[in-house]
């Protein structure tokens, strides 16, 4: 019979080799996670707008430029709190009224985009402002927060225009990120009270649960490990980077907070924000409040695609509310 010859690994050779290989390991996974991370950071939070195509020039067949040009305005330059100047267009109605309504346009687009909603504004009796969000158009800003910070640069819009007309029933009219932002103010608001109404088209209820189920677009397990990885990792980046959790930008948190009367709006085809989360927030909403799914509508079309029966529901939002008669 053989003899067998048996070798016993050192204990504390074995510890070492585990303690080497679990340094290497996280190491590796830290590294991967960064580089996905950032990569998918840059992606929502840093994204490339060719301002030449965010201008009143691109934009000007959307509304009635004919009517615009006619009308007293003058360009706006908001202080931000975050050492940035916000741009804008503050519009007078051709018959004098102390009714504003600000509305806020959505990702990579501009002022001269939310001018489309203007029209309807202008038409029940009302002034209208318009900016650019940060990051965009003629505004400062080096990143986009998916409306954390944001939700503080309309706060200054709002307040700037109670301030220039202290008797000012104010509006907020927001459209997908504009309506996040929209939201989020409103919970900024709820001391002073200094809005009246908001109307929000299409807004997400929460960020990470949209970002996540972008980026898993499946209910495989591996799938949704995969994106909470990613989306954890981007949200260090998000905090290191801007100064803002991606966990933080959430509406449907904030909504339980909000009295002032809120009318939801979404497309019922809408395949980039799905109209449940609207309705998410409609149910979550205490107090006066309304939802109108717009037929057939994608993102951030359902104004273009029942432009009358949009006017309408939003003109029965305000006589209900008696904010016009």
């Amino acid at each position: 019979m053989n003899n067998l010859e048996i070798k016993v690994i050192n204990p504390k050779k074995k510890y070492k080799l585990i303690f080497i290989i679990s340094i290497v390991l996280f190491i590796a996974i830290n590294a991967a996670g960064f580089y996905f991370g950032n990569i998918y950071y840059e992606k929502v939070c840093k994204i490339y707008i060719d301002r030449a195509n965010t201008g009143i020039e691109y934009y000007k067949n959307s509304f009635d430029f004919k009517r615009f040009k006619t009308l007293e305005s003058y360009d706006i330059d908001i202080e931000s709190s975050f050492g940035y100047k916000l741009a804008g267009t503050y519009i007078f109605n051709a018959k004098p009224t102390n009714n504003t309504v600000i509305i806020v346009h959505g990702i990579t687009a501009s002022r001269w985009e939310a001018m489309k909603y203007a029209d309807m504004y202008l038409d029940m009796g009302f002034n209208v402002v318009v900016y650019d969000s940060r990051y965009h158009g003629k505004s400062g800003g080096n990143d986009i927060t998916l409306g954390f910070f944001e939700k503080s640069d309309l706060d200054n819009v709002v307040k700037w225009v109670k301030w220039v007309n202290p008797n000012a029933v104010i509006g907020v009219h927001g459209e997908s990120l504009g309506a996040v932002t929209s939201l989020l103010q409103a919970n900024l608001d709820q001391d002073k009270r200094n809005v009246n109404f908001y109307v929000v088209d299409c807004p997400y209820s929460d960020i990470s649960e949209l970002l996540s189920m972008k980026l898993s677009k499946s209910e495989k397990p591996q799938h949704q490990l995969a994106s909470k990885f990613i989306l954890f990792y981007a949200n260090m980046v998000a905090l290191n980077k801007s100064g803002f959790s991606l966990y933080a930008v959430s509406p449907i948190k904030a909504i339980k907070h909000i009295k002032t009367p809120i009318m939801f709006i979404h497309g019922s085809n809408d395949t980039f924000i799905p109209a449940s989360m609207s309705l998410e927030l409609y149910l979550e909403k205490t107090g006066t409040k309304t939802i109108y799914i717009s037929p057939d509508a994608e993102h951030a079309m359902s104004y273009f695609v029942n432009k009358n029966e949009y006017t309408t529901k939003v003109k029965q939002f305000l006589i209900q509310n008696k904010i016009i008669h």
